[in-house]
């Protein structure tokens, strides 16, 4: 059986779910001398002024205003929420993983273990949460300071999980798992990953919003190693797929 992990599209427009905008800036006029579909790649305006909603506010560190994700999913959500994805998973600016209804009606048909999901607000969409909790080979993920004086987080963690030797493997043939440790990263804690059967089951219900990457087995990282070293970019037949 293979293994895979999840890896969503980078977003246009941004998503919040614990934090509000409370004053968005004006829009910037545009150049008349530029066709529409100009306007459409230049990115999205700045936001204005977010702000984290109060039931957050004794999560959060003092210092650096990081805080973790499994404590925010506890306490629940709640509206105004955001969501702007044009798929149906990805995360939030605010570091939710969010998912569509047609998402989680998949993995509920298909009797997918090891997740847990609480609503956003009125919005229709759902959080989600991987409760399977595997071991993992902690030095993948590179410690790189300086260290937050209130939390001890490091400012940057380098490192992914990419081969089958780095992680303990679920017992479970249809669940998605992902690492015990997490890791103060800007956009999530932790990686989400899938057994084959999962990934199946969401590519033929036609969920969209990025691929799905397998883990390679040591002789495809060493292969792909002595490419990357001969100038060449190389991924294993058929170890990608597009949702």
């Amino acid at each position: 059986m293979d293994y895979y992990y999840l890896v969503e599209k980078d977003k246009v427009r941004s998503s919040w779910a614990v934090c509000t905008v409370v004053k968005p800036l004006a829009k910037r006029a545009r150049q008349p001398e530029l066709p529409p579909v100009m306007h459409r790649f230049f990115g999205p305006d700045p936001e204005g002024v977010v702000v984290m909603k109060p039931q957050y506010e004794g999560i959060i560190c003092k210092t650096c205003g990081r805080y973790d994700d499994d404590t925010m999913f506890a306490i629940g959500f709640s509206d105004p929420i955001t969501i702007r994805f044009k798929g149906d998973f990805g995360h939030t600016e605010d570091r939710v993983f969010a998912i569509s209804q047609k998402f989680l009606n998949t993995l509920r048909q298909a009797k997918v273990l090891g997740f847990e999901t609480k609503p956003l607000g009125s919005s229709g969409w759902h959080a989600m949460r991987v409760t399977e909790r595997i071991d993992c080979d902690e030095s993948v993920m590179e410690l790189v300071g300086p260290f937050c004086e209130g939390c001890n987080r490091p400012e940057r963690v380098p490192g992914a999980f990419t081969t089958i030797g780095q992680l303990t493997l679920p017992a479970h043939a249809n669940t998605l798992f992902t690492t015990k440790r997490g890791w103060a990263k800007p956009v999530r804690d932790r990686t989400t990953f899938l057994t084959q059967q999962v990934v199946e089951a969401l590519k033929n219900a036609g969920i969209q919003g990025g691929w799905c990457n397998r883990l390679w087995t040591s002789d495809e990282a060493r292969l792909i190693e002595e490419k990357r070293r001969a100038g060449k970019k190389w991924n294993p037949p058929g170890s990608i797929v597009t949702l």
